[in-house]
């Protein structure tokens, strides 16, 4: 069972981690958030979190018309 603590270092992990770990921490990220029995108040914490990371790493990686 996914808890808060396993949410935050997920986070940690995504945050933190080099490219590979925090490809993997992303996906298990988005693999949570397409689990229905995963409560629901973690899923939004999640979900909130990861777009703020992601947010962050748009501004960090790209330069004028560029993707991240």
């Amino acid at each position: 069972m996914i808890n808060v603590t396993d949410v935050h270092q997920l986070m940690q992990k995504i945050e933190n981690g080099d490219v590979i770990s925090s490809a993997f921490a992303r996906q298990k990220a988005s693999d949570i958030l397409a689990t229905k029995t995963v409560d629901l108040s973690i899923r939004q914490t999640l979900a909130d979190h990861l777009n703020e990371l992601n947010l962050l790493l748009a501004l960090k990686t790209t330069v004028g018309d560029d993707s991240y």
